[in-house]
């Protein structure tokens, strides 16, 4: 790791591939037994000159029953746990840019892709900048599908903070998390995109990058193909105050 601007660089991103020191694909536990690992067969990744890209041109994955396995077409989280000090807030970083093939980006259920910092272990509690061609968004759940008391999944967007309803080229996106004053923010572009205070702010988390749609299985259908695709890419993983 590096030092650049403040923050420290968890990935240089030279390629040819992630590192798998680094970076390692989601393992999604199904109530079946057995896990299932969101890695859509049509992905496209590349690695290169500092960036990740990932282009899905039609999703191809789904599942009939269990929400997760439906919802998540690429998911990829570090290989490292950050601990987050009690006295002060730490940031974690990334620059992001979304471009939606097919389908419609006003419609952020069909395909959004995602920086995510989370803690997937004991919590199950997401924080995620998130978003479309067009939409910023930020993301806050609490993950039912693994036992967690009183699940949520909420997305948010400030419609006065403007972006130009425009996330195809690469946006600065952080989330600050201050267990001191049990407070998350969410920023892009130095812009803030929500708040949420008296919120419980976990000891460790991971940071990852995702694709996924957010339409809920019905009658025992997934209903998350519909001829979409997205491609996005993402640069400068970087951690402050850990």
């Amino acid at each position: 790791m590096s030092a650049h601007d403040g923050f420290v660089t968890y990935d240089e991103l030279s390629g040819p591939a992630l590192d798998p020191a680094r970076w390692s694909p989601a393992r999604l536990p199904l109530p079946t037994g057995g896990d299932h690992v969101p890695q859509d067969p049509a992905a496209q990744v590349s690695v290169d000159g500092g960036e990740l890209r990932v282009t899905i041109p039609r999703f191809s994955l789904s599942h009939d029953t269990f929400q997760p396995a439906d919802s998540a077409k690429y998911l990829v989280f570090s290989t490292r746990e950050f601990a987050l000090p009690a006295d002060r807030p730490a940031t974690f970083a990334a620059d992001s840019a979304v471009e939606n093939i097919g389908g419609n980006p006003e419609d952020y259920r069909k395909g959004m892709a995602a920086f995510h910092v989370f803690d997937f272990e004991a919590s199950l509690r997401v924080f995620a900048v998130c978003g479309t061609s067009t939409r910023v968004l930020a993301l806050h759940e609490q993950l039912g599908a693994w036992g967690a008391g009183d699940p949520f999944y909420h997305v948010v967007e400030s419609p006065y903070e403007d972006f130009d309803d425009d996330f195809t080229r690469l946006r600065t996106c952080e989330i600050t998390l201050d267990r001191r004053s049990s407070a998350a923010t969410w920023r892009v572009d130095g812009q803030t995109v929500y708040q949420a205070h008296g919120t419980f702010i976990p000891e460790q988390v991971r940071i990852g990058i995702g694709i996924w749609t957010q339409l809920p299985i019905r009658d025992g259908r997934s209903r998350s193909l519909d001829g979409q695709g997205l491609s996005a890419r993402w640069s400068r993983f970087r951690v402050s105050g850990v």
